[in-house]
């Protein structure tokens, strides 16, 4: 993949000197501003393919489906047994994106406002909290609100027992896979994968397990060009993080910035989240940590 390069910071210097005298010069903003939003489309497609299995295509950039299996469902999110919905908003959850979401923007509990402040939390309805103590009443709450709708749902309760009993009484108790020596259709049943053709057998407990090491082949529904996921994995590493919702956001809000000062606010809201965040911020900006965090350290002080 040509990812896009981090941004370098002399750019987003001249920017804020030029702000800090009134001057916003439309065509440096939009080369900042356009770098920012391709670097952030690309964190937000990883993201995409690492917990929705949507991949882009090296050629082309259409996103290929990976096949995941059900039984493991994405990587980091376990089983999609684990999945539910909104009963508000039908969007589909599973219970770490609801405490993510608060651990990004807090909201009170009562009257789920978002909160201000940063150590001391402070709510418009009078609850405070501190920052810390927040986080783990978060980590320990079965009722909070929804990410997308912020109606207050509960955490739902999975019995794997009784999940793998229905799954029982739907599934038929034999079933056709593809044979991992031969490709021809092999039959699971009675707990074993044996295949007609080659004479393969094994339990099937050790076929899904090495189903799951298996390095998986991705096909691009438009230009048909094929390739590894773990190759793509590996060369996508340097855009991973764990919280890729400043790039969404960012994705989401650039294109509707149609005024040089809207533009800067965007690309200074940023920044500031960047700054905050600590770590992610060299993802976005060229250089390493500690002289990222000067740097950022440098303009908030100057703003």
């Amino acid at each position: 993949m040509a990812w896009t390069p981090r941004i370098k910071p002399i750019k987003i210097r001249r920017l804020y000197r030029s702000a800090r005298l009134g001057i916003y010069d439309n065509e440096a903003l939009q080369e900042v501003g356009s770098e920012l939003y391709a670097r952030c489309s690309d964190i937000a497609a990883v993201a995409d393919a690492h917990r929705y299995g949507k991949v882009p295509c090296p050629e082309c950039g259409t996103k290929a489906q990976r096949q995941v299996d059900a039984q493991y469902g994405l990587e980091g999110h376990g089983n999609f047994n684990t999945w539910f919905s909104c009963p508000h908003c039908s969007k589909q959850l599973v219970w770490t994106d609801c405490r993510e979401a608060l651990r990004e923007n807090p909201r009170c509990f009562s009257c789920l406002l978002l909160l201000e402040g940063k150590g001391d939390l402070k709510c418009r309805c009078g609850k405070k909290w501190d920052d810390k103590a927040y986080r783990r009443s978060v980590s320990t709450r079965v009722r909070l609100p929804c990410p997308h709708c912020h109606e207050i749902i509960r955490k739902p309760t999975i019995n794997h027992k009784n999940t793998i009993a229905q799954e029982s009484k739907v599934k038929p108790s034999t079933q056709e896979v593809a044979c991992p020596k031969c490709t021809a259709m092999a039959l699971h049943s009675g707990g074993f994968i044996e295949c007609s053709e080659c004479g393969y057998k094994r339990r099937w407990r050790d076929y899904r397990k090495g189903q799951k090491r298996k390095d998986e082949t991705l096909i691009c529904p438009d230009c048909k060009h094929s390739f590894k996921w773990q190759a793509w994995r590996k060369d996508a590493g340097s855009l991973v993080t764990g919280n890729p919702q400043p790039a969404r956001d960012f994705v989401a809000e650039w294109p509707k910035c149609r005024t040089p000062q809207a533009r800067m606010m965007k690309i200074d809201f940023l920044l500031q989240t960047l700054h905050g965040r600590g770590p992610l911020a060299p993802l976005f900006i060229e250089g390493d940590e500690k002289n990222i965090r000067l740097f950022l350290d440098e303009l908030a002080s100057q703003t």
